[in-house]
């Protein structure tokens, strides 16, 4: 097995946190002086997805480089990414539904709707794209891991094929050409095609082009890994400097196609520069990227919980920037038990179980 690329989990780190402050800007009271300054401050923190996907391209082709075409290839990354999401993912989805009404959901279509698409990641709204499930519906952040998931087999059908970076593209583009014989228009704007379908829209939301261009910084990271060509610091100084001017200035916003290809270039020279960006960078933000997957997951349910919680004890304890910074650190310490307790062990319990079932056949 590979080797980490900590560089990655850095950016990895960085995005969860971007989303996170993102979402909880909106505990604050519209108009108050502490959601003005986060308002004005992380208006931004949405494009951490993006960097989510960009990354998630790039990592399945790391994880893969060498491997052999086939089946059992196909079926052990498949079996790695869905025991390294499902445990942890269905844990916090139990926590939601507890903390949620729980039983009171079945008397509520519109809810009880929306946790069956939960637990099958099914898109089942036409708006809003991409998301095709409800924006303020229960557990809204889970419509990342339907593309996650969606991009997961088809990557693992590639892997069937001798030529896979030749079957990526093939696969890729298939829903733009279905798109076209059947509205006869392209777009590369992520609000998408207006078909009836909620799945349809979803299947062919060219959003999924930001994990193709992850690929592509994966297949150039092996292309240039042992030149010295893109290994100048000032070049990874230059792509933040840029990176950052995009993003101040509006230019690179969420869930868009520019912002995605300007992170496959971070990604790509980070991945290069891996040992120099370790030599200066603090260690806190590789666990920050280690804890990603738990804090992006459990983020909006813990820190509404307890939101309502303080509000029971006290009107309005906890909506201050102070009040933030409390369930913020909150977060972060649930985030790495649950990537210690959950993550690691409980993955590996589903993943021993399974190779033991496997065994005995």
């Amino acid at each position: 097995m590979k080797n980490k690329l900590e560089s990655i989990q850095i950016l990895r780190g960085l995005a969860a946190l971007s989303v996170v402050i993102f979402h909880y800007r909106f505990f604050l009271p519209p108009g108050s002086a502490a959601r003005s300054i986060l308002d004005k401050s992380f208006w931004w923190g949405g494009v951490g997805v993006d960097l989510f996907f960009v990354i998630s391209g790039f990592i399945m082709v790391y994880v893969t480089e060498n491997k052999p075409s086939g089946a059992k290839t196909s079926m052990s990354f498949l079996s790695n990414r869905l025991t390294r999401i499902l445990p942890t993912y269905y844990v916090v989805l139990l926590f939601v539904f507890l903390t949620s009404g729980a039983m009171s959901i079945f008397h509520h279509p519109e809810k009880s709707s929306n946790l069956v698409s939960a637990m099958t990641f099914q898109p089942y709204v036409a708006t809003p794209a991409p998301l095709y499930i409800p924006d303020s519906g229960m557990y809204n952040v889970r419509w990342t891991l339907n593309y996650e998931l969606y991009f997961y087999f088809i990557f693992s059908l590639c892997l069937l094929i001798k030529h896979r970076f030749t079957a990526i593209c093939v696969l890729f583009s298939l829903p733009t050409i279905y798109a076209y014989f059947s509205t006869g228009s392209v777009t590369l704007s992520t609000a998408g095609y207006s078909f009836d379908s909620a799945s349809l829209r979803f299947l062919t939301n060219p959003i999924i082009f930001e994990f193709g261009i992850g690929i592509l910084s994966g297949v150039l990271y092996f292309r240039f890994k042992n030149k010295s060509i893109l290994k100048n610091p000032y070049i990874l100084l230059s792509c933040v400097i840029v990176t950052i001017g995009g993003i101040s200035s509006g230019f690179l916003i969420q869930y868009n196609l520019i912002t995605s290809i300007m992170f496959s270039f971070l990604v790509l020279l980070f991945s290069l520069q891996n040992d120099s960006i370790l030599k200066f960078t603090p260690k806190i933000f590789i666990t920050l990227g280690n804890i990603s997957f738990s804090l992006y997951l459990i983020h909006n349910p813990l820190g509404g919980y307890i939101l309502g919680l303080a509000e029971k004890v006290q009107h309005g304890a906890l909506k201050s920037l102070i009040g933030i910074a409390v369930i913020l650190f909150i977060t972060l310490i649930t985030s790495w038990l649950s990537h210690k307790y959950i993550e690691i062990k409980l993955t590996k319990k589903v993943r021993d179980l399974l190779k033991s079932i496997a065994f005995n056949k």
